[in-house]
């Protein structure tokens, strides 16, 4: 099997693999802390703009020309557009990624915690039934990616939920933790990182 070389100094080193259903509910966890809050703020704006526009439709233009009225037909149509957009291009967001989470499958994981980082990976599956030349082959059309580390800093966010940790690193990398493979003493481990 080929694997991941781990380090001597891991506090806890741990195979794992993340359940679809996990993902998206990890994923929509994501979104309430980095999305939702600005997709909110913009929706009530566009929503405010719409509203105004509406009333100073009825009160102002009311006994204008056509063009007039059309006009802030046209206006309080885009801003209703706009609040829509904004309501539902999270949700075809978190669609569109848990789908092609679940299209991969689930991959097996490791991780590695130390006391100033955590190195995440992709393990190969079991290629040991396989020939050599087929393994080497497969191995080159399709290569693991390189370990992550991720820095213990400032940047550094652990949250718990009841299934899963969330892991970020500032507001560009996440990972999911599942829980349900981990021991109490290991869940533990994990928790420490927040320290």
């Amino acid at each position: 099997m080929t694997g991941v070389k781990m380090e001597e100094n891991y506090k806890l080193e741990k195979k794992y693999r993340i359940p679809a259903d996990i993902f998206s509910k990890a994923y929509l966890e994501l979104q309430k802390k980095l999305v939702f809050p600005k997709s909110r703020l913009y929706m009530a704006i566009f929503g405010i703009l719409a509203a105004a526009i509406l009333l100073f439709g009825i009160f102002v233009v009311s006994d204008g020309t056509a063009k007039q009225k059309y006009s802030v037909f046209l206006g309080f149509v885009i801003a209703c557009a706009f609040a829509l957009r904004e309501w539902y291009n999270p949700k075809k967001t978190r669609r569109n990624v848990v789908e092609s989470v679940k299209r991969l499958g689930e991959p097996l994981y490791s991780i590695g915690i130390a006391d100033k980082y955590v190195d995440i990976s992709t393990v190969a599956d079991d290629l040991s039934d396989i020939p050599e030349e087929e393994r080497e082959e497969a191995l080159k059309s399709d290569p693991l990616p390189e370990k992550t580390r991720i820095n213990i800093d400032e940047s550094f966010r652990l949250s718990e939920y009841d299934e899963f940790f969330l892991l970020l690193k500032g507001r560009e990398m996440f990972y999911v933790l599942p829980k349900k493979d981990f021991s109490e003493a290991e869940l533990d481990i994990v928790r420490k990182l927040k320290n």
